[in-house]
C-alpha cells in the first residue's frame, strides 16, 4: 500500500468514527480544506506533511477504536523535566 493510500484510508476511518467529512478533517490537519481531496484525486504531499498528518491522527485517535495495522503509529517521546 502506498504512503498516500495509507494516509487516506486512515483519514476515512477517522472520519467514519467521528462522523465528520473529509473536508473538515483536512482543515483540522492541514488548515486547508482541499488537501485530502487533492490526494484522493492523485495529488501529492511532502513526507513532512504526511508525517504531520499521521501524528495529528494518532494524537486525536479515539481510545476505544483500534489503530489500523497497516500503518505504524507514531510514538510520543516523553519529555522529562
Amino acid at each position: 500500500m502506498k504512503m498516500i493510500d495509507k494516509l487516506l484510508t486512515l483519514c476515512f476511518k477517522y472520519c467514519e468514527f467521528r462522523k465528520i467529512t473529509i473536508v473538515t478533517l483536512s482543515i483540522y490537519i492541514f488548515n486547508y480544506s482541499r488537501t485530502l481531496n487533492n490526494l484522493k484525486n492523485g495529488g501529492t504531499i511532502t513526507v513532512r506533511n504526511y508525517e504531520r498528518a499521521v501524528e495529528w491522527l494518532s494524537d486525536h485517535w479515539p481510545e476505544n477504536y483500534p489503530w489500523p495495522d497497516f500503518i505504524q503509529r507514531p510514538v510520543k517521546e516523553r519529555v522529562e523535566g
